[in-house]
């Protein structure tokens, strides 16, 4: 997965990408694990403004409580406050599934040089051009024994029209 597929998987521009990653970091590797990952960890930071390491830390845990049903999951803080905070990781998970159906079938990043020229049967070519393949068809039809059997009687063919057709030499004078 390159940059570009990872960013437009997390609805971000790469820029962003490439400053959590340093931020956080992590080593420029683009798979779905951390992008599930990192957008619970986005969320988590945009909603209630917690740090980024925490919030991706928090993440980690949300994603290892969550046991794949449609209930929200339920973190509670680290300090002895009575704080807890909900993540529906469900809803973001789909959201990011969303994204990725987007990206295979319609995102494609730029490729270098000219597109590949469409390939065409070189048959059809020779038939749209005007030739006609009828006899080669039937040829390749035969038997290779078949085919030999076809050639000797042509040769055959051939040397006695020579030898009937020479013309007789006048002598120069």
């Amino acid at each position: 997965m390159t940059l570009a597929h990872f960013a437009r998987l997390l609805g971000v521009s790469p820029k962003w990408v490439l400053n959590t990653m340093r931020a956080l970091d992590l080593p420029p590797q683009y798979t779905p694990a951390l992008a599930r990952r990192l957008s619970i960890a986005r969320a988590v930071h945009d909603g209630v403004g917690m740090p980024l390491p925490a919030a991706f830390a928090m993440a980690r845990d949300a994603l290892a409580a969550w046991d794949g049903e449609r209930l929200p999951v339920t973190m509670m803080g680290t300090s002895t406050d009575d704080v807890a905070l909900t993540v529906d990781v469900y809803r973001l998970l789909s959201a990011m599934n969303v994204r990725l159906a987007d990206l295979r079938e319609s995102f494609a990043p730029k490729v270098r040089g000219r597109p590949p020229r469409a390939r065409r049967d070189p048959l059809e070519a020779a038939m749209a051009w005007g030739l006609d393949l009828s006899l080669l068809r039937d040829n390749l039809r035969k038997s290779p024994h078949a085919r030999l059997r076809q050639l000797d009687a042509m040769r055959a063919f051939a040397s006695a029209v020579r030898r009937t057709a020479a013309p007789t030499r006048v002598p120069d004078v």
